[in-house]
């Protein structure tokens, strides 16, 4: 990747402080159908959801921990998640790559993150009705 795209591209310290800050107002998650470029969050069907405290902490826990690529995978994604506020509104979204990455915010940050429990992310999907395989 040359040119704009990698000046575009944000650094890890960066995408993480949206992380927590986006996080710490996240009340609950929805997984909807389709990655990135695949229409406006609202009109998506929803595959999934995770209303549970505990869940949307383990669901947080295991689409923040790992390492940034510093790069972006050139599939759409598979499925979004979806935050949701105290208000149900969307307040920040990315989509599984490979079953490994998540792009949060592909557009804005421009860098997957390569998971640390690539398969505790799929288990915990699968566990949600979100057929992963």
């Amino acid at each position: 990747m040359n040119g704009p795209e990698r000046r575009n591209r944000a650094n890890g310290p960066e995408i993480r402080d949206w992380l927590d800050e986006v996080w710490g107002r996240t009340e609950a998650a929805v997984v909807l159908e389709g990655g990135d470029y695949s229409g406006p969050l609202a009109g998506r069907r929803i595959c999934g959801e995770v209303f549970d405290p505990e869940d949307v902490a383990e669901l947080r826990a295991l689409t923040t921990t790992g390492e940034f690529a510093n790069d972006i995978c050139r599939c759409h994604g598979s499925v979004t998640i979806a935050l949701l506020d105290a208000e149900a509104e969307f307040i920040g979204s990315g989509s599984v790559h490979g079953e490994t990455d998540v792009s949060w915010e592909r557009g804005r940050f421009r860098n997957n993150l390569e998971v640390a429990d690539p398969e505790g992310l799929v288990a915990f999907l699968e566990r949600h009705g979100i057929r992963m395989r």
